[in-house]
């Protein structure tokens, strides 16, 4: 592993130098995590040394840090962690040869998982100056929805995935059916009439279904009645295999499904659908795939697949496969995630606490962040579970230097200034890091200004800096100090009158009425910006309401 702590006091540099000089521990915490994915499984660890090296870094003077920066060499450093993100080789690729494909199915919306799977596919296919095929896997009318595709094709395009051919399963049905009959001609597969709970008992059991012994002319018979005479659930095709494979999905797995459910692209005109095995293994096939990156969890379907495609006389495509990764607290279940919305448990598909592409394009994660974040998660075997500030530590290094400051009291409470200078509004810069942006003016009432509760609760009766304005001792009637505010002391943001009233939807989903500085009037939407102190948000409406998406700190 990394020497932790040189990491550490890397990354609470880099933060204090992007935060006028003064480093959180949040934000910190992320960053190494980012770097160094194993220290999510001993957070409690480091976090004492992430705060030790917090309270020093913040000790310093913004010169004395940049010093630091510069002894360390951090330059070397972030680019000897952008270089592992390269992708390892392909075993018997040739340039020009390769054929990737990422197969969805619409019954859902587009989660952080499958962009990864995605964007690997179409990363290798360029690699190779190959091809890259989306295809959906729509064998399912019961759960397809037209809603499904389209959100699947604008959230691959939103993260910059560009397939070279598209294409779907239901436009291949009758080739399916010519490979059914096929296998049923060679005593390879047979019609099974039990009901579904009895295949399942004796494939768990291990025991010969009494069908499977019929000859091949009662086979195709009964083949023929399945495309109009047997109702859904009465009759199934199954390849024959091995009844004793410790591989349970090898025991005589099912191929064909019955379903009179009408699909979103054929309507009603098949009811005879492949199930997935057969489905994606033949796919692969008709598509001249050459290499699938998938994962982990398909691992003991690959030699079910690989004996369908042989029993036909067909090739497999070489298959990696990486470990999936879970966001700490998400939900990516479609089955559980419609339930959800179904009960007004949450918002939506795009409701924050997902990790749906709508969802984290809703909060104002860029698809750079996603993309860096994806790739360094590796191709491993091995699953993880992430925190939420790993994803955040990219997103924070992409959008921290466009997204203009502004202030916002999520708890106020009023004050009065007394003696204030007479000054009836301050200059701000609308980004410290860069002055071309200009400076953006701020209405000072002294008799009206608002504070953040926990700032009051926290330092009543001691001297704060009001940020951009003056020192003041904090009260109800606070006593105006000095117009200056030295580097050291605890600084606050602040709204005074007139101002704005917003809405905020918070990570935890979540809805406040809080008030923002009167420049917020001035926002458009999907601008992504900073409230000072409180995190970044992405603005979704500005109309009669101001309404912002929190993203992260």
């Amino acid at each position: 592993m990394k020497n932790i702590q040189s990491v550490i006091l890397k990354h609470a540099l880099l933060n204090a130098v992007e935060h006028e000089g003064k480093a959180s521990t949040q934000a910190v915490l992320g960053k190494v995590i980012a770097e160094i994915p194993e220290t999510k499984d001993k957070i409690s660890e480091i976090i004492m040394e992430i705060q030790a090296a917090v309270k020093e870094v913040n000790s310093m003077s913004i010169e004395e840090i940049k010093e630091k920066i510069n002894e360390l060499g951090v330059k070397k450093i972030e680019k000897k962690i952008k270089e592992e993100f390269e992708l390892p080789e392909l075993s018997n690729a040739k340039i020009g040869k390769v054929v990737t494909a990422f197969p969805p199915e619409p019954s859902k919306y587009p989660h952080i998982g499958h962009a990864k799977a995605a964007l690997i596919n179409y990363l290798y296919a360029k690699k190779y100056r190959g091809k890259f095929i989306l295809r959906f896997e729509d064998s399912n009318p019961e759960l397809a929805k037209k809603e499904y595709y389209g959100e699947i094709l604008s959230g691959l395009k939103w993260i910059g995935i560009k397939w070279n051919k598209l294409d779907y399963l239901s436009n291949h049905i009758p080739q399916y059916y010519k490979a059914v009959g096929s296998l049923i001609k060679k005593n390879k597969a047979y019609v099974c009439l039990c009901k579904q709970e009895i295949i399942k008992k004796k494939r768990l059991a291990g025991e010969i279904c009494e069908h499977r012994n019929q000859n091949v002319k009662e086979n195709l018979k009964l083949w023929k009645k399945m495309f109009k005479t047997f109702k859904s659930g009465q009759a199934t095709v199954r390849i024959k295999i091995d009844m004793q494979d410790p591989n349970t999905t090898m025991r005589d797995p099912s191929i064909i499904k019955i379903s009179d459910a009408p699909h979103p692209r054929t309507g009603k005109k098949y009811r005879l659908w492949p199930l997935y095995d057969f489905g994606t293994a033949m796919m692969d096939v008709w598509e001249k795939v050459t290499h699938r990156v998938r994962t982990k969890e398909f691992e003991l379907r690959g030699k079910l697949q690989e004996f369908i495609r042989s029993s036909l006389g067909y090739p497999s495509p070489i298959i990696i496969e990486m470990g999936r990764f879970q966001i700490k607290g998400s939900i990516t279940k479609g089955r559980e995630i419609r339930e959800m919305i179904a009960k007004k448990e949450i918002l939506g598909w795009d409701d924050p606490r997902l990790t749906t592409l709508i969802a984290l394009k809703r909060r104002g994660f860029v698809p750079e962040a996603i993309k860096d974040f994806l790739l360094s998660t590796g191709l491993t075997k091995t699953e993880s579970e992430l925190e939420w500030e790993a994803l955040e530590a990219f997103n924070r290094k992409k959008i921290d230097s466009i997204a203009n400051r502004y202030f916002a009291v999520l708890n106020p409470i009023k004050i009065k200034i007394e003696n204030p200078p007479k000054v009836k509004e301050v200059k701000i810069l609308m980004h410290p890091n860069f002055s071309r942006r200009g400076y953006k003016k701020l209405p000072l009432n002294s008799q009206k200004i608002y504070v953040e509760k926990d700032d009051y609760k926290n330092y009543e009766g001691k001297d704060v800096g009001l940020i951009g304005f003056s020192t003041i001792n904090l009260q109800s009637s606070a006593k105006f100090v000095s117009k200056k505010v030295p580097y050291d002391l605890h600084k606050i943001q602040w709204v005074s009158e007139p101002n704005v009233k917003f809405k905020i939807v918070m990570s935890d989903g979540s809805i406040k009425t809080e008030i923002g500085e009167i420049n917020m009037k001035k926002l458009k939407v999907d601008e992504l910006i900073q409230l000072v102190r409180i995190g970044f948000c992405r603005v979704d409406k500005v109309n009669k309401d101001i309404v912002l998406y929190y993203a992260h700190k």
